[in-house]
């Protein structure tokens, strides 16, 4: 299929794909990422042979849709039978958060400057201790040595506590 012949068809496809899903999902947003979604799987998949492609789509766009609606069904009826679940969690994320602010206003206070910068690319940004030791334009070591301290520092005061 040719860019031209896939446009044609998004073109003439796309609103009849979203009179059919819209009424299903009664949101807009995943009504579009639903749609596109199909139009980027058939746009991944070149070589498939499809003998109606419109029925291809309506069909894809159709199962995508219940597919949502399903999840949305099931996260709903869990939300219902389990409230105290739920209750659990929030007080959960609250400790959680308490404990990370903890955790940082004691590295705010005790770090050096490059510590902190070396500690925020290792653990906030992903990176490596080759990627971080690069970015600071200091030795893989030296990035290591900053680890190992902060976390040293880290156990010997939250496990005191």
């Amino acid at each position: 299929m040719t860019s031209q012949e896939f446009d044609q068809l998004y073109r003439k496809n796309y609103p009849i794909l979203y009179r059919l899903v819209y009424p299903m999902l009664r949101d807009e947003e995943e009504c579009r990422d639903v749609i596109n979604d199909v139009f980027t799987h058939l746009l991944n998949n070149p070589n498939q042979e499809i003998a109606n492609i419109e029925g291809y789509l309506y069909r894809m766009a159709k199962n995508k849709a219940l597919s949502i609606i399903s999840r949305q069904n099931t996260l709903s009826r869990f939300q219902r039978l389990y409230p105290i679940e739920a209750e659990l969690n929030i007080v959960y994320d609250q400790e959680r958060d308490r404990m990370l602010l903890q955790v940082f206003q004691f590295l705010d206070q005790r770090l050096s400057p490059i510590a902190r910068i070396a500690i925020s690319l290792v653990f906030e940004k992903g990176l490596s201790y080759k990627d971080a030791a690069e970015k600071m334009g200091v030795t893989t070591s030296a990035i290591n040595k900053h680890v190992v301290r902060t976390l040293k520092l880290l156990r010997e005061h939250f496990n005191s506590k």
